[in-house]
């Protein structure tokens, strides 16, 4: 060791990476001997002694220009996100820095063993990579942490580094990598898995998020009326809570849970329910995220008395219709989107993954609960048939292909079939558990392996954690604090402010888009009318010089509406935030996939021609729809007020109400922008595609559509 390069490297590792100080300052134990040796140039090399097998991870001769070699023959192209498997003494890093200093924004070094590490810090000055920040550290994962960590680490760099995700370039230090071939192949797997999880997190369809855009506007009464789960944060410390999913393991243990009843928290997945309701088991909870009218009709099949006790806490993206069918309490839970900070109405925000398991997880993280206990959380399939427990409902039904099936580890078997999907779901609770700092028992007694979980019966777990008693119900009264009017009308003011605003910043990106559209319509006019035909043709003639002036025009366009207002920013970048991230993606892949400057500047034109209108048209449809849907009813103070300050609608329970004791009394102007709202609002609702519209669902619609349709006429003389 060379006391002067230790004290020099540590300095270095506690002012920068001080938990990586501490790990391996500790007492390390090493499963081979760290040879280091001076070679034949001066500069120190390293040998691995395992058993009685010796490996030569540098040269013997000249280690660093070996590593420089290694590098220039690698042909690493486009290197923004580099990760290097394997570190030794790290002269293959450093060349890699030399070699591309422009290029690397960020450099991930995995390494399996901390000790090589440490022998690394003891021997040769590292000082510099610790104090790079683009520099991220992978030491001594084992398989079980693997993912969870690289999932960490992508996604707490943020977006600037996920938007490099496809371009990820891998150098394999030789001697390394082929010595502990299983490992880094490992690593890297879990490390792809967990940067394409990170876009799977963004979404690939902005339909879908507008509707839970609409959704939540049509839900605003909800939420600016009831409580949020911010109120009920560390509540429940040290209460065990039990998440009750659908996985066909529910059905050998469902009985059970009657013993944890009043002893245990217990949030049940929506579609969890009916299997429930079936056993006359009561959850404390059932939690609810997807957008669709499915989501509703699993509440119609449950007796109202046994739901008036249930707190049902949703995210607002459902469909207002399932809030409808929900005749017990309600606690507003806010993913974290920026659509809910848009809104401006604080209920509490939580980060929760795409399942409804994974959101139940959230909650009983929050409230403080410990242990946490999964039930029914298989993450698998019995068989392509039987992809739920008994008495779900048939609309959770999935429709598997034998090509759709992928094989994961299992709790008690070598292997279970699951799809990608769900292989997401259960990834999300690896990394989930990874960030609880309480434990996680796995009662599912069947299904796919977490890691991070103890495994565990569910007698064994109610047995050993539900020994108490607590009145859930008693806490929840005291602790959810129910908006006064007061409050409602004040949250009111707030969105109709907050509404205004994103008007006027919509129209702004609208315009900006336009403008893109017209810039790139002249280039276009202008490649025809100088008879450029073929691309080869373009490349040769073209003046580079214009072609980069078109991009940057094009480019500080496309900035100006991705770095928009406030509002703007809030209410569409989760929608529109899939277009600019894969837009990005993709424009940050095109120098991997050509080294023609000139041939990449034209694809990113070809690439904003189709970004432009995507924006755009997402925009129009937003703005369209906050102005036929609500605008009209904003401006009506007499309407709003109606309906969300009082809490009565215009149809439904009380439109035989509204007709006798409004309509048939006094009509005025204002009553017939209620009933024009309402008209296009169900002919919008009538346009919307779903497969999961019911016979009765189009019924009701079209007896509503009869109804405003007569009242417009009778009272107003307008034929619609």
């Amino acid at each position: 060791m060379k006391p002067n390069i230790y004290s020099q490297n540590m300095k270095a590792l506690r002012k920068n990476l001080p938990e990586l100080a501490k790990l391996i300052s500790g007492e390390l134990t090493a499963d081979c001997e760290y040879i280091v040796e001076e070679s034949k140039s001066k500069e120190l090399t390293l040998a691995i002694k395992s058993v009685d097998k010796t490996t030569q991870i540098h040269s013997k001769y000249d280690p660093v220009r070996e590593a420089k070699q290694q590098i220039e023959k690698s042909e690493i192209v486009n290197p923004k996100l580099l990760v290097i498997c394997g570190l030794g003494l790290g002269y293959h890093v450093k060349a890699a820095l030399e070699s591309f200093k422009k290029d690397i924004a960020y450099l991930f070094i995995i390494e399996r063993d901390l000790s090589a590490l440490r022998i690394a810090v003891e021997h040769v000055d590292l000082s510099d990579l610790f104090k790079d920040k683009r520099i991220k550290w992978l030491i001594g994962l084992k398989e079980t942490e693997a993912y969870a960590a690289c999932y960490s680490a992508i996604n707490r760099e943020g977006l600037s580094m996920q938007l490099n995700l496809k371009t990820i370039t891998v150098f394999s230090q030789p001697a390394l990598t082929t010595l502990y071939a299983d490992y880094y192949k490992e690593m890297m797997r879990h490390f792809k898995e967990a940067g394409h999880a990170t876009i799977f997190n963004y979404g690939n369809s902005s339909d879908d998020s507008l509707i839970g855009l609409y959704n939540i506007l049509d839900n605003i009464n909800i939420i600016v009326r009831n409580p949020g789960i911010k109120d009920l944060y560390n509540s429940f410390k040290g209460v065990p809570g039990i998440i009750v999913s659908t996985g066909p393991s529910l059905s050998k243990n469902i009985e059970k849970l009657k013993q944890a009843v009043g002893k245990s928290i217990i949030v049940a997945a929506d579609a969890s329910l009916a299997p429930m309701y079936k056993r006359n088991i009561k959850p404390d909870m059932t939690v609810s995220l997807e957008r669709i009218t499915k989501t509703g009709h699993m509440y119609e099949e449950l007796d109202e008395d046994y739901k008036k006790d249930i707190y049902l806490a949703a995210t607002p993206v459902i469909m207002n219709m399932a809030y409808e069918q929900w005749n017990g309490p309600k606690i507003i839970v806010y993913r974290d989107f920026a659509h809910f900070k848009w809104v401006g109405i604080d209920r509490g925000i939580l980060p929760i993954g795409p399942s409804c398991s994974n959101q139940a997880f959230q909650i009983l993280k929050a409230m403080g609960c410990d242990p946490i206990i999964l039930v029914g959380q298989d993450c698998a399939f019995e068989s392509l048939e039987k992809t739920h427990a008994d008495d779900v409902s048939a609309m959770t039904k999935l429709n598997l292909r034998e090509t759709d099936l992928i094989k994961v580890k299992g709790n008690y078997t070598d292997w279970v079939y699951t799809n990608n999907i769900y292989n997401i779901f259960r990834k999300n609770f690896v990394t989930d558990i990874a960030a609880y700092s309480g434990k996680c028992i796995n009662s599912t007694e069947g299904g796919a392996f977490i890691e991070g979980t103890e495994l565990m019966t569910l007698q064994e777990a109610i047995d050993k954690y539900c020994t108490k008693e607590i009145d859930i119900k008693e806490v929840c009264n005291k602790k959810l604090k129910t908006p006064t009017d007061s409050d409602v009308s004040s949250s009111w003011a707030t969105f109709k402010r907050v509404l205004k605003e994103t008007i006027k910043e919509v129209e702004e990106v609208i315009s900006g888009c336009n403008k893109g559209v017209e810039e790139i319509t002249k280039f276009e006019e202008r490649l025809a009318n100088e008879g450029y035909n073929e691309i080869e043709d373009f490349l040769e003639r073209f003046p580079e010089n214009d072609l980069n002036a078109v991009f940057l025009i094009l480019n500080k366009i496309r900035l100006k509406i991705v770095t928009s207002g406030k509002y703007f920013n809030l209410f569409l970048m989760h929608i529109i935030q899939m277009i600019i991230i894969h837009f990005e993606i993709e424009f940050n892949a095109l120098p991997s996939m050509s080294q023609d400057q000139k041939r990449c500047r034209l694809q990113a034109i070809r690439m904003l021609k189709k970004w432009f209108p995507q924006i755009r048209d997402v925009s129009r449809r937003s703005l369209e729809h906050i102005k036929s849907q609500k605008a009209e009813n904003y401006r009506n103070e007499r309407v709003f007020e109606r309906v969300i300050l009082e809490d009565k609608p215009l149809f439904d329970v009380s439109w035989e109400e509204y007709k006798k004791g409004v309509l048939d009394q006094n009509p005025t102007d204002a009553d017939r922008h209620s009933l024009l709202f309402y008209y296009a609002k169900e002919q919008e609702n009538m346009r919307k595609e779903n497969h999961y519209m019911t016979k009765r669902d189009l019924e009701r619609h079209q007896q509503r559509i009869a109804e405003l349709k007569q009242a417009l006429k009778d009272y107003f003389n307008l034929e619609v």
